[in-house]
């Protein structure tokens, strides 16, 4: 998990507070390991550096703790320091802390939650997801990898690491030949078999071929036709495929072509070669194997075939291969990284491919795959069918045409990874404050109006320094800017754990307060001819902190949204 005090100034001084406090104190350094209290009363931050001193001290850890506090330099920031439990030293943070907090809100901007690594701690990482076949349009369930993906890359480079997209086009073999054999019989109107792809995108493709390329294009031997229009219906599928993907918010920074990228650049055999030079295959019964059980694989696999033709996993290796000589261009960062989203389907995939990295001498801890479970599509609560082949899917550019890219990229994001989807299209599209992704858009909305509500009557906020942020001690405001201080940890592990619902269920959070915060805490004082100039002043003076406020919390609600690729309106 993310160190609060790697993300945070104020916490990063505290740490090395507590440092010089055990140095100066005669103990052994220690992680200060800032955690959050269990209990809110115990305060706001608590290090367990005394009950981790204990042991190798020989010494009770409260009397430790009690050194601790003796010795530490307390900084203005903290209003209350105690010790509570075993040796726990308890920190509640002075309500300076908040004020600064707004005000570096207000200052960084869509920069806040993110941050930057050193150079030496920066990882280059290769985040491949989709790569769906490019013999039909993406199905839905293709969506929830493709916004899962999307936001995972966005939660890795907010923390700080270069992240490149990636779409693995497989282009070339049987599946090809028999695509571009479906559209040239659609096209000279016969008959298809059972084996062949159907449906209204077989025919409209056979369609556009025929218009960019001429009719003469489906003429001569099938065999001969099949392999030239397959070739030329993956490249207008793929286009159609970038079209959906980037409607949805999704641009891959790399299309990777399995024909050109590893077949005709000869990068299978030279892998092949590599691995027999490392001594990772042998021969038997005229194939060559590749020894995966070995490095935890349950079985050996075959990587060139008794007839002398590569396998697909042979395929699987040279692209690997490929991937990893593109992340290790970084000689003065922390390395590469190869990061792989799969479908359920593939979850005997894993062993293989990391056996696969270490007989390519890749550190397989380098090697990250994540296996995403299935998308159930319902209407009403029923089953919808889907078959790419019988042309009977629902496919995503319909879903997307009918409830829109925020709820279908909301409601994929808000799940984890490892559990089953029911994505109901009657229920994902109610516009009310039982939707989740409606309950947070409309709150910065909300907040929109409030702002532009205030613009409106000529109500000046003042600049934000000359806000008297001291005023804001309402319990409500308190607890909109503690979930507010909360992003750059909630960032920092959704990136660590690849987990995009720790960022929806903030948001939720987030919104949940400002929507309390706007119940029970009035912006605009209503002009009164009773009132005293000196109530006026006073009220006008809240005012303005809250103005601030409402300004800082739609700024981290608007970052949050951006990194789940989700739209922040400003009107709903």
């Amino acid at each position: 998990m993310a160190r609060p005090d790697d993300l945070d100034p104020v916490l990063a001084d505290l740490a090395e507070r507590i440092r010089a406090a055990l140095a100066a104190a005669g103990l052994p350094d220690t992680d200060p390991a800032l955690e959050k209290p269990k209990l809110a009363e115990h305060g706001d931050w608590a290090t367990t550096a005394a009950l981790r001193l204990a042991k190798p001290a020989k010494r009770n850890p409260r009397e430790l703790a009690q050194l601790l506090i003796d010795h530490l330099d307390v900084p203005e920031v903290v209003e209350e320091l105690s010790m509570a439990g075993p040796g726990f030293v308890n920190f509640r943070l002075a309500h300076r802390y908040h004020e600064d907090l707004v005000r570096r809100v207000v200052a960084e901007g869509a920069d806040y939650g993110r941050r930057e690594r050193p150079t030496a701690d920066r990882e280059h990482v290769n985040v491949e997801f989709v790569s769906a076949n490019p013999t039909g349009p993406l199905h839905v369930g293709a969506g929830r990898w493709a916004a899962t993906g999307d936001a995972i890359a966005a939660l890795l480079e907010a923390d700080g690491h270069r992240v490149d997209r990636e779409y693995y086009v497989n282009d070339t073999g049987e599946q090809i030949r028999r695509f571009g054999e479906s559209i040239a019989l659609v096209a000279r109107d016969e008959a298809l078999s059972e084996e062949h792809y159907r449906g209204a995108v077989v025919t409209e493709l056979a369609d556009q071929l025929r218009e960019e390329h001429g009719a003469e294009v489906f003429d001569g031997d099938l065999g001969e036709v099949a392999e030239q229009v397959g070739q030329l219906g993956v490249e207008a599928m793929r286009g159609r495929i970038e079209a959906v993907l980037h409607e949805m918010g999704v641009d891959f920074d790399v299309w990777y072509s399995e024909r050109h990228g590893l077949h005709a650049s000869g990068a299978i055999e030279a892998t092949i070669g590599e691995l027999t030079a490392r001594g990772e295959t042998y021969e038997a019964e005229g194939a060559v194997f590749l020894r995966t059980e070995a490095h935890g694989d349950d079985k050996d696999r075959v990587i060139v075939r008794s007839d002398g033709r590569p396998t697909y996993f042979a395929a699987d290796c040279a692209y690997m291969r490929d991937k990893w000589a593109r992340v290790t261009d970084d000689a003065d960062g922390a390395g590469g990284r190869l990061f792989y989203l799969l479908g359920a389907d593939h979850h005997g995939y894993v062993d293989r491919l990391k056996a696969a990295a270490a007989c390519l001498g890749i550190p397989p801890e380098r090697l990250e795959v994540r296996i995403g479970q299935l998308v159930n599509l319902l209407r009403g609560g029923e089953p919808v069918r889907m078959s790419k082949r019988a042309g009977e899917t629902v496919d995503l550019d319909e879903v997307i045409e009918e409830v829109g890219v925020d709820v279908v990229r909301y409601h994929f994001l808000r799940q984890g990874l490892d559990t089953t989807v029911d994505f109901d299209l009657a229920v994902v599209a109610q516009q009310s404050m039982e939707n989740p992704v409606y309950y947070v858009q409309y709150a910065h909305a909300r907040i929109s109006s409030l702002i532009r509500m205030a613009d409106e009557r000529g109500f000046d906020a003042g600049p934000i320094e000359a806000a008297d942020l001291t005023r804001l001690t309402h319990p409500a405001e308190l607890e909109l800017l503690t979930v507010m201080a909360q992003l750059p940890l909630t960032v920092a592990d959704a990136a660590e754990l690849r987990a995009t619902q720790r960022l929806a269920r903030y948001a939720e959070e987030l919104a949940g307060t400002f929507h309390r915060f706007y119940t029970e805490c009035r912006v605009l004082a209503l002009e009164d001819p009773d009132r005293s100039a000196a109530e006026q002043a006073k009220l006008d003076a809240l005012g303005r902190a809250r103005y601030w406020l409402a300004v800082a919390a739609k700024q981290v609600l608007a970052n949050a949204l951006a990194l789940l690729r989700v739209s922040a309106p400003e009107r709903m």
